[in-house]
């Protein structure tokens, strides 16, 4: 499958901003759209990308206007959560229906660990390369048609 079945496909359009918008336009548009990353377009062309870590970055460096605000101001409480048991077609499922991209692992309602987007995504790639690789050598060993 290539990148542009994907983007073809996904109905939705890309967000953006131009580069003289404000960080509080940026922030309300993640918000309203629930995404986590604006292009940056001047003329029509693409000439930056605005993320969560880029906003990330700007706050620490003016970390005293956030100093009277707590995690429980900003955090969401009861997220989303999988069990260790969980497959990667649940934990797929579970990030897309719910936008998330991390879930904290609970077993026994003790936080295990913390599972992100790309460990999912790198795991079916290891998976995927190593079905491959089974494939490949299955039909290089396949016997000769005269031979059966």
């Amino acid at each position: 499958m290539k990148v542009r079945s994907i983007t073809k496909n996904k109905g939705k359009p890309v967000i953006g901003l131009a580069p003289e918008d404000t960080l509080d336009k940026a922030v309300s548009l993640m918000m309203e759209h629930r995404i986590g990353s604006l292009v940056v377009t001047q003329n029509g062309k693409l000439i930056g990308i605005l993320s969560e870590r880029d906003l990330l970055t700007v706050l620490n460096q003016k970390h005293p206007m956030w100093s009277p605000m707590t995690a429980a101001d900003a955090m969401t409480p009861d997220p989303y959560t999988c069990h260790p048991d969980n497959t990667l077609e649940e934990v797929m499922n579970m990030m897309v229906d719910h936008n998330v991209r991390h879930l904290p692992v609970v077993y026994q309602g003790k936080l295990e660990g913390m599972l992100s987007i790309t460990d999912v995504v790198e795991e079916l790639l290891q998976k995927a390369k190593f079905e491959n690789e089974l494939l490949k050598n299955y039909i290089q060993n396949w016997p000769d048609a005269g031979q059966v």
